[in-house]
């Protein structure tokens, strides 16, 4: 019987966080492998914020260094192949249908999850690649993408989401993630000391090599990084080249409009590619082609895929700095499962008003009523969103998740 098509398959499969088997990944990979060729080099992104920029800058980087590669992201705005960006362009929907139709010829595929699903064909188009950059979902150590053996584990800052399924508090879940370490690993500059702290636990433990970032604002900051990063991996690199390196990087930052964390995060890649022997060239590469990510859409307009309250508070950093403005609208929904309250209280003193963004046939998404009543009680001025209504003179940061961002850039790309 010829298998159904994609679309239908993953349709079948519903909602993208399915119930949790530890197991059930790696039970299916166990009879998956044999039939694969994985790539030689697998960079595994684990964390709470930052991996798809962080993923896509050090794609971008070893397509400079001609190596062929296949980033995988979660999740997509618009388009599913938009997950499966391979050497410079998303894989077309032929590929991604010849790759379900491949998996679709063994049974013990069937029991898999939408998420583990997407996870097993990034392996099928990554076959003739020599690197995987592969992103984790909500999980870490138990999450679908952890059961490919990786040489290296870049760890994006971790912060506090997903309790339902991975804990409360932050050492729950920095543990959950971190315990996804291989035999080297990259610790990016974390919100909370006791990730940190945690992680060089588990590398003592592991047995693994740490690098652990901080926040790198000046050359003396990127030199001295770069003799860190050296005496963990035994990188070598030229002093006298610090300075020119961070200056053509700053240059590239300022000509791309990049923010602080987005900063952070292309400095992560440089790190990567060190680890493998690799240099950026910061005069040419790609400016960064993932969208919603600290995105400015119009003049007066950013939007963001953020869903915690760190990215809340890295998202105000930045509105104050981009538009010199202390008070702005905020374009706002959420998942239910999320810390509306936290988000919403930290935002209060910077906004004028929230637009509540209406978001159907979306299960996750909290009941309307109880967002007003979140916005009454914290004495925040809300109406419900019409696109018509933006003002030029008004500034806006739309927030809220990938499905807020989608509805945003879909709802007002006639009158942009």
């Amino acid at each position: 019987m010829k298998p159904s098509s994609l679309v239908a398959y993953l349709r079948s499969k519903g909602a993208e966080v399915a119930p949790f088997d530890p197991n059930r990944a790696k039970r299916i990979y166990s009879q998956l492998e044999r039939y694969l060729h994985i790539p030689k080099h697998i960079i595994h992104l684990v964390g709470t914020n930052g991996k798809g920029s962080t993923g896509r800058f050090i794609t971008l980087a070893l397509i400079q260094n001609h190596r062929s590669v296949l980033h995988f992201s979660s999740p997509h705005l618009f388009e599913f192949h938009e997950r499966f960006y391979l050497n410079g362009q998303h894989v077309s929907d032929e590929a991604l249908e010849r790759a379900h139709n491949f998996l679709q010829t063994f049974g013990f595929i069937k029991e898999s999850s939408y998420f583990e699903y997407a996870t097993f064909l990034a392996l099928v188009l990554a076959q003739d690649c020599e690197f995987l950059v592969l992103e984790a979902g909500v999980g870490g150590e138990f999450d679908s993408t952890s059961v490919v053996k990786c040489e290296l584990s870049f760890f994006t800052p971790i912060g506090i989401d997903h309790r339902d399924f991975l804990g409360d508090s932050i050492e729950s879940i920095a543990g959950t993630k971190l315990r996804a370490m291989k035999e080297n690993a990259i610790l990016s500059k974390q919100e909370f000391l006791v990730t940190q702290q945690l992680a060089c636990k588990i590398a003592k433990e592991y047995n693994a090599r740490i690098f652990s970032m901080q926040n790198i604002e000046t050359c003396d900051d990127f030199m001295h990084a770069c003799e860190a990063f050296a005496g963990v991996f035994g990188a070598k690199a030229k002093l006298q080249d610090y300075k020119c390196v961070f200056n053509l990087f700053q240059s590239y930052c300022l000509k791309n409009h990049y923010v602080g964390f987005l900063k952070q995060n292309l400095l992560g890649a440089f790190f990567v590619l060190r680890f493998y022997g690799l240099d950026i060239d910061f005069t040419r590469l790609k400016a960064l082609d993932l969208r919603g990510r600290a995105e400015r859409i119009a003049e007066n307009i950013l939007v963001d895929v953020g869903h915690n309250l760190e990215c809340a508070k890295a998202l105000v950093a930045v509105l104050l700095e981009t538009f010199a403005q202390k008070r702005f609208t905020l374009v706002y929904n959420s998942y239910f499962d999320k810390d509306i309250n936290g988000i919403l209280e930290f935002f209060k003193p910077y906004v004028e008003r929230v637009l509540i963004l209406p978001i159907f046939e979306n299960e996750r998404i909290v009941p309307i009523h109880n967002l007003k009543a979140i916005l009454k009680r914290l004495e925040i001025d809300f109406v419900e969103f019409d696109s018509l209504s933006l003002e030029k003179d008004k500034y806006y940061l739309v927030f809220g998740s990938f499905s807020v961002v989608e509805e945003f850039l879909k709802c007002t790309a006639s009158k942009r």
